[in-house]
């Protein structure tokens, strides 16, 4: 039974709350926040990319 090349589902970005905790200041809360949405987006691009990639070898087979 061969493989069926189905295609991969696009990933939502992931955006986090802009609201500072107690004792944390409203800029660094912001700036740590964004940080994060950046780092855990790149992250499922990686991964993303990744599956595509296995999806194609698979159909290939």
């Amino acid at each position: 039974m061969a493989y069926r090349l189905t295609g991969v589902q696009a990933m939502f970005p992931v955006l986090l709350s802009r609201h500072p905790q107690n004792g944390l200041a409203a800029d660094d809360y912001d700036t740590s926040a964004a940080q994060n949405e950046n780092n855990m987006n790149q992250n499922f691009s990686i991964l993303y990319q990744k599956l595509v990639e296995m999806e194609e070898q698979l159909a290939q087979l």
